[in-house]
């Protein structure tokens, strides 16, 4: 039987990274930049960040 999961599965970091190993995949937070930015919002997308993955080697990052 196959389990469902939610969200995105990770990527398949295979030559992605190079010729670095360990090639591994990562989930990553972007950092905010600037919050002066920030529009108003209400209190339930203040705890929001967006992920994504990336492939990682040592630590240096690739998209996948």
């Amino acid at each position: 039987m196959r389990m469902v999961m939610l969200g995105s599965s990770p990527p398949k970091c295979v030559n992605r990274c190079k010729g670095c190993r360990p090639c591994i995949a990562t989930l990553v937070i972007p950092p905010h930049t600037n919050k002066s930015l920030k529009t108003i919002t209400s209190r339930e997308d203040e705890g929001y960040y967006l992920l994504s993955w990336k492939c990682k080697c040592g630590t240096k990052y690739f998209h996948p």
